[in-house]
């Protein structure tokens, strides 16, 4: 069930601003040691809070979220326990029945939005989404959920990270009535283009917030779920994030399906030479402050 891997986003690949931080650090009183334990944690942070190149709480849907191939009926923000959430919606008025002819081939049955990443060298990638138990059907509506990550340099090439949830029949993924529908989580053979079942983790539950990430290597991608690594591959194109995307399937059933998203982060993942320096850094401050706290 996975079709042609076109990308329409190919004037928006401009880095954005990093999302502003939820809360400012204190500032400190001066002193006349070189690194303050404020500018020393502030340094131990740096590898992941100062590298992010988006972090999106869906307070409300930034206008850098663009569409993909076909929109979704939704893709807006809700109030979903206790806080706003992206919550994307399919149903069947994008089926391709519903669709005007130019939208017909089943290229856009996938819909959803991307933004752009902006990204040199290698990445990370990461949302939370929230899988309810309505999913877990063999009867029930049709679901499937992915957050992509488009790499490479050339906007019509490069590769695909796929990682997400079905509850669709390996084998006839648009039948409904398929007695092998199971709920599964999934990611995308880049070298096949078929769907490589990676069952469910460790410790998994339904009506619960679960966070999917990827990771380039340089050399492949590795695919997580709560943390848990679930695969690994390799290809050449895994470095630079040209646009991160939330997709939903249209099977071209009666009825709807939501899921709520959140957190949607893309980082740069620093370089061992950037690392080394910053954990350096670190403990050089650490062992003066230490001094500066001992008596005389």
């Amino acid at each position: 069930m996975h079709f042609s891997l076109r990308s329409p986003l190919a004037a928006n690949l401009l880095p954005t601003s990093a999302a502003s931080a939820r809360c400012a650090p204190r500032s400190l009183r001066r002193t006349s040691s070189p690194l303050t334990l404020g500018a020393v944690l502030a340094l131990a942070a740096l590898p992941g809070a100062a590298l992010a190149q988006f972090t999106d709480p869906f307070n409300s849907i930034d206008p850098a979220w663009v569409k993909n191939r076909y929109d979704p009926a939704v893709f807006g923000t809700a109030s979903f326990l206790g806080d706003n959430r992206l919550i994307l919606t399919i149903d069947q008025s994008g089926s391709t029945a519903n669709r005007d002819v130019t939208f017909s081939d089943s290229f856009y049955n996938i819909q959803g939005r991307e933004r752009a990443g902006g990204i040199s060298g290698p990445w990370n990638l990461s949302a939370q989404v929230y899988v309810a138990s309505s999913f877990n059907t063999g009867t029930g509506p049709l679901v499937q959920a992915d957050l992509w990550g488009h790499t490479g340099t050339d906007p019509d090439g490069g590769a695909y990270l796929e990682l997400g949830f079905t509850n669709a029949s390996p084998t006839t993924p648009l039948n409904p009535a398929a007695g092998d529908r199971s709920f599964r989580f999934q990611a995308l053979d880049i070298h096949t283009g078929n769907w490589i079942n990676l069952g469910l983790p460790v410790g998994f539950t339904f009506d619960a917030w679960h966070t999917l990430a990827g990771t380039s290597t340089g050399s492949g991608f590795e695919y997580f779920i709560d943390g848990a690594l679930m695969l690994s591959t390799s290809t050449t194109q895994s470095n630079d994030l040209l646009s991160a995307m939330i997709q939903g399937y249209n099977f071209g059933e009666a009825g709807s399906y939501s899921v709520h998203w959140d957190n949607v982060t893309a980082s740069a993942v620093p370089e061992p030479a950037t690392t080394a320096l910053i954990a350096a850094l670190v403990i050089f401050g650490l062992v003066n402050w230490r001094r500066r706290r001992q008596p005389a």
